[in-house]
């Protein structure tokens, strides 16, 4: 029994569309893995700078502490 020539049809087109797919993988692949490295980078530099502001406010409470105990106790002392 032949197939109908809109079923061969349809078939030839699923498998062009499924070539095509297939040969699009590595490039979206890599987009994705370039895309989540952008995001992991981004989280890193973000965790950075906020380590860096909790470090300065440290310092700024330590150096609080150091010039509340020179007054107290006296620079001559």
């Amino acid at each position: 029994m032949a197939r109908p020539s809109a079923v061969v049809s349809l078939s030839g087109d699923i498998a062009a569309g499924s070539l095509a797919a297939i040969g699009q993988a590595p490039a979206l692949a890599m987009g994705m893995t370039y895309v989540a490295m952008a995001d992991s980078i981004g989280l890193a530099m973000e965790n950075a700078v906020a380590n860096q502001q909790r470090g300065q406010v440290l310092a700024d409470a330590a150096l609080a502490q150091v010039l509340a105990l020179i007054i107290y106790k006296g620079a001559g002392s």
